[in-house]
């Protein structure tokens, strides 16, 4: 938190941290100003888009160049306002009125959620969501992440393990029941991680006249497990997190093509605490900085209230000595 009560915020591997709070914060300032034509994000006006990053810009403090935050920012938003939206129309279809929402913005989503294209689209969501099966009930849960996001477990998992952490620790810690690491929420999960265990498997084997495994790189395999990118340049199963273990997209295939380049995470790791470090001395530094300024302020004012005594000494005395006073 700033000085002044604005969250300090940085940008980490192109993510906006911390993620969460900046999350929520966004998502609060777009009920602001919702469009009644706003059904997706991509139909909302630019100029309400600049309304919600000017907005999020004063509560927050950053010391990067700001066309770098508001990219980063703009890489959240979308499923901020997607999230908006599915809990709006999840009040709707239980019946209830969200208050937060005008009246001409909410009648206007509710036709559209009526709409024969919507419902259609809605439907295949649901079922590509539910891994193809087609239904009306609840969604099998996916995950047990719960509402954090997957990059804030990176920091609780790694203080866990004390370790260098890879990409399938984030992915069996979310996607097992109670976390046990071993009972998988879907068949999906389950599937992907016995890809990854046979990929190990065959990427370890001890070379010919050696009894020793070969080392292999976990995030590689469980990249490779999980079929890569999808369209969305999203990595399944990891969310966020796949900022923090995998290079952008422009490095990610040639990096994946090449056996002899590995990203070294823990280098990075202990760059991110160096950089905290130098960001701890540096807030010190101000401190110290801040203290000095008052100490001068109260030097100021040391010197006024000497100045101020020696004209009352001054005025005492030329009383005494009968000044002031008219000889009759």
């Amino acid at each position: 938190m700033h000085n002044d009560g604005r969250l300090q915020v940085e940008i980490i591997r192109g993510v906006l941290q911390p993620s969460g709070k900046c999350s929520s914060m966004t998502s609060g300032i777009m009920y602001e100003r919702l469009e009644p034509r706003g059904f997706t994000w991509k139909e909302v006006s630019e100029e309400t888009k600049k309304f919600y990053f000017e907005e999020f810009k004063k509560y927050v403090v950053w010391r990067e160049p700001e066309h770098l935050v508001y990219a980063a920012w703009l890489k959240s938003a979308p499923q901020r306002y997607t999230n908006l939206r599915c809990k709006a129309r999840q009040a709707w279809e239980d019946g209830r009125l969200n208050n937060r929402i005008g009246q001409d913005v909410w009648k206007s989503w509710i036709e559209d959620w009526k709409s024969p294209e919507f419902q259609a689209k809605s439907k295949i969501k649901k079922s590509n969501h539910m891994g193809g099966i087609d239904g009306d009930g609840p969604y099998p849960p996916t995950h047990t992440g719960g509402s954090k996001s997957h990059s804030s477990y990176v920091a609780y998992l790694a203080e866990k393990y004390k370790r260098k952490l890879n990409a399938s620790d984030v992915y069996s810690y979310v996607h097992t029941k109670d976390h046990d690491e071993t009972t998988w929420v879907d068949e999906k999960s389950a599937n992907v991680f016995e890809k990854l265990k046979t990929l190990r498997a065959e990427r370890s084997q001890p070379i010919e006249g050696s009894s020793i495994p070969q080392p292999v790189d976990e995030n590689q395999l469980f990249y490779e497990a999980v079929g890569g990118r999808n369209k969305k340049n999203r990595i399944y199963g990891i969310g966020s997190s796949q900022d923090i273990f995998y290079e952008s997209h422009s490095n990610v295939v040639s990096y994946y093509n090449s056996n002899n380049s590995q990203p070294n995470i823990e280098d990075y790791q202990k760059l991110q605490v160096e950089l905290q470090e130098m960001k701890d001395r540096m807030q010190e530094m101000e401190q110290i900085k801040q203290q000095m300024q008052e100490m001068d302020q109260m030097k100021q004012q040391m010197h006024e209230l000497k100045g101020q005594l020696a004209i009352i000494f001054s005025n005492q005395n030329y009383l005494k000595l009968g000044g002031g006073q008219c000889n009759a």
